[in-house]
């Protein structure tokens, strides 16, 4: 009868034991991936070739002849760099009640005289973008707040930068410069610089290093 006993406790003890360890694998068993389904805006490689080989014929040519050398053809940025500059810009604004609903990349040059990036070649900026009137215009959340909007389009020009690509009026009318900015240019010098919700700092190519 003694024996039972003791054979009884050693499989209770043994039971308890497996029951702990299960317990414990399910408490650090990683949560599965989501599954992602394939993005709509998703390219063959026929389409890519077709871009590319469209870019060569038409616009390569043209820059080398400009420039003297090929411009930059491929930006990198990490992906966490990405990440983090989507996440920093929607923390900001959804601070302020204000949505973003995308990012615009902005074609820039860096300066052939530059002390910074790559001089002499072409690069891309960041631009968070927002609902104003129904479409997706480009906006300071840095600088905006939650009943005031503030555009990059506004940012810009107080600065001497006349921005022209938020509408097909401002586009049709990118020579007509208005007097406040040719005068916020012509002080540009004199004006605190900001900080603004625009990124860079990625790696290009052309120059190839």
């Amino acid at each position: 009868m003694k024996t039972i006993k003791v054979v009884m406790l050693v499989v209770l003890a043994s039971t308890l034991t497996f029951i702990a360890c299960q317990k414990d694998e399910d408490s650090i068993t990683p949560p599965s991936e989501t599954t992602v389904a394939r993005p709509w805006n998703m390219l063959s490689y026929k389409e890519m070739i077709e871009r590319l080989e469209d870019y060569d014929k038409t616009r390569k040519p043209v820059l080398e002849q400009a420039l003297g050398h090929e411009d930059t053809r491929v930006n990198f940025y990490s992906i966490e760099t990405i990440e983090n500059y989507i996440a920093y810009v929607k923390q900001v604004a959804k601070e302020k009640g204000i949505e973003v609903t995308g990012i615009n990349f902005v074609s820039g040059a860096y300066p052939k005289n530059a002390n910074y990036g790559t001089p002499g070649y072409q690069h891309f900026m960041f631009m968070p973008t927002t609902t104003i009137n129904g479409k997706n215009i480009g906006f300071d959340p840095v600088h905006s707040s939650k009943d005031n909007i503030v555009t990059m389009k506004e940012m810009l020009a107080s600065f001497g930068y006349n921005w022209v690509y938020d509408s097909k009026e401002d586009y049709e009318n990118r020579n007509v410069v208005s007097k406040q900015i040719q005068s916020n240019l012509v002080k540009r010098s004199q004006i605190t610089d900001l900080k603004s919700s625009g990124a860079n700092w990625g790696a290009y190519s052309p120059p190839l290093r």
